[in-house]
C-alpha cells in the first residue's frame, strides 16, 4: 500500500521522475503538448535540493521506489504539489499524502490550507474537500503560463 515518510536528498532522481511522468501522462488531455514540454523543461533532480530541506517535504514508497510525493510550504499554508507516478493512481497514495501534509499543517497550527490546482487534478482536491475559488494562471520560469484553479480548504 505504500509507506510515507520524509523525502531525502537521495529521493531527488525519483521524485524528478514521478513529477515528470505524473505531468506528461496525466495533464495531457487538459494541457497541450507544449505546455507540458514547458512544464517538464526545467524540472531536473537538482532542483528537489531546497525544498526538501525548506518544505515539509513527503514520498511514497512502494516496494523500495518512490511512487508520489508531495511537499506543503508551512510559511504561507500552500500545498506546493501533490504527485503519484501515473501506474500507481486510484490506489489512494494521492489521497494519503494529501493526509499528511494536511495533519502536519494542523500539528503546526494552521487552520486553512490553499492551492492551485492543475486542471486535472481539480476533482481530486475537490473530493478531499476543497473548493474551488477562481480560475488563476501559474506561470512557468520560461514564461509559459498554465490555467489553474485557486482551491482552499477549513482544517478542522
Amino acid at each position: 500500500m505504500g509507506m510515507i515518510r520524509r523525502a531525502k536528498q537521495e529521493d531527488k532522481e525519483f521524485i524528478w521522475q514521478v513529477h515528470t511522468e505524473a505531468i506528461s501522462e496525466l495533464c495531457k488531455n487538459h494541457y497541450t503538448q507544449q505546455q507540458i514540454q514547458a512544464w517538464t523543461s526545467f524540472l531536473i533532480p537538482e532542483s528537489y535540493r531546497e525544498v526538501i530541506e525548506t518544505r515539509e517535504f513527503f514520498v511514497v514508497e512502494d516496494d523500495k521506489s518512490i511512487v508520489g510525493f508531495g511537499q506543503l510550504n508551512f510559511e504561507t499554508g500552500e500545498v506546493e504539489a501533490v504527485y503519484v507516478s501515473p501506474k500507481s493512481v486510484e490506489h489512494g497514495l494521492g489521497r494519503r499524502i494529501l493526509q499528511t501534509l494536511e495533519n502536519v499543517a494542523r500539528e503546526k497550527g494552521l487552520k486553512s490550507l490553499h492551492l492551485s490546482s492543475s486542471l486535472n487534478a481539480v476533482p481530486f482536491y475537490k473530493k478531499a474537500g476543497y473548493t474551488s475559488h477562481y480560475e488563476s494562471k501559474h506561470h512557468l520560469p520560461n514564461g509559459t503560463e498554465l490555467a489553474c484553479i485557486y482551491m482552499a480548504k477549513h482544517l478542522n
